[in-house]
């Protein structure tokens, strides 16, 4: 049974994983913390094994060596369902959504986990099955409301532009009431004026729900003005942990990573 895991506190805790596809070693004996509460940013430059990380933790991937702590509780080869009723969501650098299907119902997607009702109840939208899902349907109003997109609830996701699909993205992530958000580059492909508006977000995200986010995020500027820590992988190994200020006067990160000069 996982134990009560206060703020401040180590939610998950990677130690010496290490992960191969054939001959490539994605990973390398790498080790890092993540604690309740806290935005922790993984960056490096392309092809350090950042995604590949946030997929060891969601259980998409089992590394091969190394232990996996989360929520108190030794983790081994957990599948990503299993991940996700233990209070893991993740939004994805290439948006995964349902194109055809409106905002609203791609939000309420993220509700099925919760949805106790059986399947005939839930065909028959009847009695207990339609309780249940007006409860989960406020609940994902409130989340449309805070992420400012009630004006494209009924519009299908695939005539959205790409910045909004992100958005959409994170609040069926949100409506999963996880744990431990997982965001890869949710600011990929966005203006400046997106960025600023989804940065706004995720502060928010963290400040008043009080959930605790990884983010891969390429934007350095973005990384240093939301991050409480940082981890930085280069070719799958670790070169620097700690906060931005120490992070980014780190000379391996700035030889690896920055690309400045001595």
């Amino acid at each position: 049974m996982s134990q009560e895991i206060k703020p401040g506190e180590v939610l998950l805790e990677l130690e010496d994983v290490s992960l191969s596809f054939g001959g490539v070693r994605a990973i390398k004996n790498v080790g890092f913390n993540i604690k309740r509460g806290e935005i922790r940013a993984i960056i490096g430059p392309n092809g350090a094994g950042k995604t590949s990380m946030l997929n060891v933790i969601n259980g998409f991937y089992h590394p091969q060596e190394g232990t996996i702590t989360y929520k108190g509780v030794h983790r081994k080869n957990m599948r990503p369902y299993v991940a996700a009723t233990q209070g893991i969501a993740r939004t994805f650098q290439n948006v995964a959504l349902f194109k055809g299907m409106s905002t609203l119902d791609n939000i309420m997607s993220g509700r099925t986990l919760k949805m106790h009702r059986n399947f005939l109840w839930q065909m028959l939208y009847y009695g207990p099955a339609r309780r249940e899902e007006m409860q989960h349907r406020e609940r994902v109003e409130h989340v449309i409301d805070f992420l400012e997109i009630a004006h494209i609830r009924r519009t299908p996701v695939g005539r959205l532009p790409y910045g909004l699909q992100k958005r959409v993205e994170l609040a069926r992530a949100l409506a999963m009431e996880p744990e431990l958000l997982l965001l890869d580059e949710p600011m990929a492909g966005m203006n400046l004026e997106e960025k600023e508006d989804m940065s706004r977000y995720i502060l928010e995200v963290n400040d008043e729900f009080g959930m605790t986010i990884a983010l891969i995020e390429h934007d350095i500027s973005v990384v240093m003005d939301l991050s409480d820590r940082i981890v930085v992988l280069d070719h799958g190994e670790k070169i620097a942990d700690g906060t931005p200020a120490e992070v980014s006067a780190d000379q391996d990160v700035i030889d690896a990573y920055l690309g400045v000069a001595h």
